[in-house]
């Protein structure tokens, strides 16, 4: 008797009983163990929802923005607050709808909004209660959407929870008093907020450690929504707690709503080795997501970029050239990054016909 297939999502298409059925066969020309291993591998971590990232012609370039508070402090605000740039979903949302619309210009395909640094306590410092809060969560994908183009998508920015503590956390990984279950309970009324908004996709970015990863898995398996994961490095194998790269993005790959995974608000010249190791451990079908910074470093005690190499944009280019050909298909710049980072690596990508 023939075995019972059934259809099943794969990188936004629907592989067949007749492509389930090709690819068994493939198999049996291979060693048994080989086979195994590649059917395990598909299983493993395949997708339970649509790609938002999913490109109309394989292989395309996604371009990202760049960095969004940057941009905003380029724009006149200072954002020195818990809030970061989120303080402006409050005081100047017109600044964070013409930071999204200069990115979108320059050739960004996705928008990350100004919630990376929203949460509640935060909120609490300005007098905000918990409906006001999600209020202003939502703001932010109601912003970013009215500045983008009819195909332009917005994905809702989770941040560290280390961001919340305004000490530099985020690029250490020191949660004081938190566990998994903990960090479930912290991210979950952002993350709500970011998908009644109706925000394309969510961008869980700068997680520094294995336990928030493990978090994180958890609370998209309960709100089944699709997400890329991005994590802070301080090594070419090493996330910012001094773990794994390679674990941390194993553990991930493995949840079925995450789309994609990789490294942002990093070191430029960490990403080549960082890139190989997220295309060689995430199943074939997912994302690699690359938004780096420009190579300064921030100082958690004075809040201010210690001076240092930055990247010129040209060296970006170059250097964003060579995490494609190692497998990322989503590029765009993290901190101190601008509207023309992204234009140089939109001429450079997706050049105009």
């Amino acid at each position: 008797v023939a075995p019972a297939f059934s259809p099943r999502l794969v990188g936004g298409r629907v592989l067949t009983p007749f492509g389930t059925l090709r690819a068994l066969a493939m198999a049996m020309k291979r060693p048994a163990a080989d086979a195994a291993g590649d059917v395990a591998k598909q299983q493993r971590g395949s997708l339970a929802c649509k790609d938002p990232l999913a490109q109309p012609k394989p292989g395309s370039m996604v371009v990202l923005d760049g960095g969004l508070a940057t941009h905003i402090e380029a724009l006149g605000e200072d954002i020195d607050h818990s809030l970061w740039s989120a303080r402006c979903l409050l005081s100047n949302p017109k600044v964070i709808r013409q930071a999204h619309a200069d990115y979108y210009g320059a050739g960004a395909k996705v928008a990350i909004t100004a919630s990376y640094q929203a949460h509640l306590g935060g909120f609490r410092e300005l007098g905000l209660g918990e409906a006001e809060a999600a209020a202003a969560v939502k703001k932010s994908v109601e912003l970013a959407r009215e500045a983008a183009p009819a195909d332009g998508i917005v994905a809702g920015s989770v941040g560290s929870y280390g961001a919340s503590l305004h000490n530099g956390a985020e690029y250490t990984g020191e949660f004081p008093g938190m566990d998994e279950a903990k960090l479930v309970d912290w991210h979950r009324p952002r993350v709500k907020s970011l998908i009644e908004a109706k925000c394309d996709i969510l961008a869980c970015e700068t997680i520094p450690c294995l336990l928030e990863a493990r978090a994180l898995v958890t609370l998209l398996s309960e709100v089944q929504f699709p997400a890329w994961v991005t994590f802070s490095c301080k090594s070419g194998i090493e996330v910012c707690s001094g773990e794994s790269f390679k674990e941390c993005v194993a553990v991930v790959g493995d949840c079925e709503y995450v789309v994609g995974a990789g490294v942002n608000c990093t070191q430029p010249n960490f990403v080549s080795d960082l890139v190989a190791t997220c295309r060689e451990t995430l199943p074939a079908e997912k994302h690699v997501v690359v938004y780096p910074n420009s190579g300064e470093a921030w100082c958690g005690e004075t809040h201010t970029w210690k001076s240092g190499t930055a990247t010129a944009d040209a060296a970006f280019v170059t250097m964003a050239k060579d995490w494609a050909a190692r497998g990322a298909d989503c590029i765009g710049g993290c901190c101190r990054t601008s509207p023309a980072t992204v234009r140089a690596l939109k001429d450079a990508f997706c050049p105009s016909p």
